[in-house]
């Protein structure tokens, strides 16, 4: 390697740190203060931008969340409880109830609360809550935590009861369960976010008989096969059958990563063992504020007509000053 080559790789490698260091939860760029029990002040403000998103869904809402709580942020997870109120979840262990009724998302007060499980401390604790689920009917919420390779079951008593499904122990402890979902019939759909060692790019996925905590019945693995080097985030069910996918991929710049999204449909009739299961892409966010770390997707039916109605995505803003916890809202046409 000459000089000029050994310096060119150096500045990559800084480069490369910086930029890491950038997005990473709990770095330089934000830092935690207060206990995680002190009350959380959350505004959600509209936005007025529209330029960034292309596709087949209409865009009719933009909204970003604050707080001056130490611990907010990091939106990584979205699911529906009714049909006016949303649930989000963050990557470092809480939940936030946000209400639909009126002609704006509010932050419900008093419901950003913690449910990580802590062990000891530092990576140990169980908080990297990456996907929501949730059986409106009963009130009934799952969550799904990434490192642990575990799935939590949270009734409407608030009894929470864990499992760690052996068919995941393998999966990788930054890129595990990242997308869950509850199909109608009450089967679970689980998808790695990383591609493992198979070496074809396909993402590792199961499908369990029922509710997963419960250990009755043995999951059917299958492959994903992610359009256009995405990476599976999360999923919801709609109202025929079909799931959307919520995809994303990471371009590494200065001064933070550039994030392109996208919104795949899928069928899970058409998952068949031994041949990769496909997804369509109908909508992309990646432009001016939409090229960001949206992680979350939740669908919300219309009371006039339960086909249609609305689908929400929610922005990890990776507790960094460069990124934001942004709320999206489209329309789906049924």
């Amino acid at each position: 390697m000459t000089a000029a080559a050994s310096r060119t790789r150096r500045w990559r490698l800084a480069l490369l740190a910086v930029v890491i260091a950038g997005v990473a939860p709990g770095t330089f760029l934000r830092t935690d203060i207060g206990k995680r029990s002190d009350a959380a002040v959350v505004t959600i403000t509209p936005r007025s931008e529209r330029s960034g998103v292309s596709g087949a869904l209409k865009l009719t809402g933009v909204w970003q969340l604050t707080s001056p709580h130490g611990w907010f942020g990091g939106f990584s997870a979205l699911a529906a409880r009714g049909g006016e109120r949303l649930v989000a979840g963050t990557d470092r262990g809480f939940l936030l109830d946000i209400d639909l009724a009126g002609e704006a998302p509010r932050a419900v007060p008093g419901s950003f609360r913690f449910i990580g499980k802590p062990t000891g401390g530092g990576r140990s604790e169980i908080v990297d809550l990456e996907s929501l689920a949730a059986d409106e009917s009963t009130g009934t919420l799952w969550a799904a935590f990434e490192g642990a390779n575990r799935i939590a079951r949270f009734g409407p008593d608030g009894t929470r009861t864990d499992v760690h499904p052996a068919e995941m122990k393998d999966w990788s402890y930054n890129s595990g369960p990242e997308t869950m979902v509850r199909l109608a019939d009450g089967r679970f759909l689980v998808i790695a976010e990383g591609s493992d060692g198979d070496g074809d790019g396909t993402h590792a996925g199961l499908i369990f008989p029922r509710d997963p905590v419960e250990k009755r019945g043995t999951p059917r693995a299958f492959r994903f096969a992610s359009p256009e080097d995405y990476d599976p985030v999360d999923a919801e069910a709609l109202p025929d059958g079909r799931v959307l996918i919520l995809l994303r991929r990471v371009g590494y710049t200065l001064p933070a990563a550039r994030f392109d999204t996208a919104i795949a449909v899928a069928d899970p009739r058409e998952i068949r063992a031994g041949k990769p299961w496909q997804a369509r892409i109908i909508e992309r966010l990646d432009g001016g504020i939409f090229a960001d770390n949206f992680e979350g997707i939740a669908f919300v039916p219309s009371p006039q007509d339960p086909a249609r109605g609305s689908i929400w995505v929610i922005a990890d803003d990776n507790m960094s000053v460069f990124q934001r916890s942004l709320l999206v809202r489209f329309d789906w046409p049924g």
